[in-house]
């Protein structure tokens, strides 16, 4: 089943367009293009970021004015992040691709659903299908293409607010930054306050002494027929995935750590002069933790070679570093690998899975552009992804604190774009200290992934 067919299928058996409207910029800036960094380019291929935000609402909350509202707050938003209202362009004579902000916009599509928002926000399985129809199509197959497109939907009991994102735009740092401006917007009347500062996107705040060249070589290994995007994976299987969605409390990441601390104070007190072990941050707990958790589901073992990939951000890294409030990419890949899976199992499975998860940390932090070149990423490529664990996304994104456009915080928060066999996407949660997890994997192995999870 392709990737499109399905988006469409999905959207006519549970929404009904009602509306579809272009918001501008309440005020156009003097900038009309931005250049794409080398960070920016290999995201060209891939498909849209795509969130869908559940907001459980009484009968008193009418959804043409919460549209307005939305909408009102959008075009202001928009006149500070004014790259995610451009088009993507690729200039066949230079081989650079760019966003081209002259004509500014994005569009907005109203819709209508019967499906319970209540159920959507409560069940620990996602209705993947259900969550398809929320998020608005963003199709960037052939350049010129939009980088953002935004849906409202009204649902029984409630509403649903997608979001479709290209990555090549911004990562997942600068696209929550967006959504509390946005919802600051709603909720006090400016996307600036005190709190939250203007953003900038001049990307020579990115310095590589061959940061231009860079760029172009990687648009040419990641999407060399431009301006017609042929990615190099089959996004249909996200189909045949199944996903559920995990809430691990502060005493249950708390009591993680201390395990994986544990062990390695136990391994260290045999081991003579050996130096003490530094303590495990809650990424890398829950790295190894879903890193292993997969390893067991899939049956892998002795001879299997496995990894884990994730995506590090380098704003505060970089020499000169890059201020927060950088919209575009600034991140990096960092892969942990192990050439034994049977090495992550047992009792001490996750503190070698901890263990490489931090030194792939370490290895980026002694070198952050290390892994920025095109051959870097072609290896990339070559990684058998049945045995690859992503973790994307980070417990420090306060997803639903920067989803409060003022009629509350959403009921639930969750990626639809989840492409993966062996994904897991870390959130903050609603509570204090939660950590949310979402994961996709095959369906015959996610009870067995679960046990691991929760055992």
């Amino acid at each position: 089943m392709g990737e499109a067919s399905s988006d469409a299928a999905a959207k006519a058996a549970a929404v009904r367009a009602v509306a579809v409207s272009r918001v501008a910029p309440s005020v156009l800036g003097e900038v009309q293009r931005v250049e794409l960094s080398f960070f920016d380019s290999p995201w060209v291929v891939l498909p849209p970021i795509q969130r869908v935000f559940l907001y459980e609402l009484g009968d008193a909350d009418g959804f043409p004015t919460v549209v307005e509202r939305l909408k009102r707050a959008l075009a202001d938003t928009l006149a500070h992040y004014l790259p995610l209202a451009g088009m993507l362009e690729y200039a066949v004579e230079t081989g650079d691709a760019f966003v081209d902000c002259t004509h500014a916009g994005v569009a907005f599509l109203e819709a209508e659903g019967d499906m319970d928002v209540q159920r959507l926000a409560g069940d620990e399985a996602h209705d993947i299908l259900a969550f398809l129809s929320l998020v608005p199509e963003l199709d960037a197959r052939v350049l010129p293409a939009p980088v953002l497109s935004v849906q409202a939907t009204r649902l029984s009991g409630g509403l649903a607010v997608g979001l479709s994102v290209h990555h090549v735009v911004a990562d997942g740092r600068a696209v929550w930054r967006f959504m509390e401006a946005w919802s600051s917007a709603s909720r006090e009347g400016s996307p600036v306050t005190k709190v939250l500062g203007p953003p900038h996107y001049g990307r020579e705040v990115i310095q590589h002494p061959n940061g231009d060249e860079l760029a172009r070589d990687m648009l040419k290994t990641v999407a060399p027929n431009l301006p017609v995007v042929r990615g190099q994976y089959d996004f249909s299987q996200r189909f045949l995935r199944a996903r559920r969605t995990f809430y691990l409390g502060a005493d249950d990441i708390q009591s993680l750590r201390r395990r994986i601390d544990d062990l390695a104070s136990d391994e260290s007190a045999t081991g003579g002069d050996a130096p003490k072990p530094k303590p495990v941050s809650t990424f890398v707990a829950l790295a190894a933790l879903s890193w292993t958790a997969f390893v067991r589901s899939k049956g892998l073992g002795a001879g299997d070679d496995t990894y884990l990939m994730f995506l590090a951000d380098l704003r505060s890294r970089l020499d000169p570093p890059v201020s927060e409030a950088y919209l575009g990419n600034c991140v990096r890949a960092c892969l942990a690998s192990c050439a034994d899976a049977a090495d992550l199992l047992g009792q001490s499975g996750i503190l070698r899975a901890a263990r490489a998860v931090q030194a792939a940390v370490a290895e980026m932090e002694a070198a952050p552009l290390s892994g920025t070149d095109k051959g870097w990423m072609q290896m990339l490529m070559r990684l058998p992804f049945q045995r690859m664990t992503n973790v994307a996304a980070s417990p420090r994104f306060r997803a639903y604190e920067a989803a409060d456009f003022g009629f509350g915080k959403p009921a639930r928060v969750e990626l639809v774009s989840m492409n993966h066999d062996g994904e897991m996407v870390l959130v903050g949660g609603r509570r204090d200290g939660e950590v949310q997890a979402s994961v996709s994997i095959d369906p015959a192995h996610m009870d067995a992934f679960k046990a691991c999870i929760l055992g």
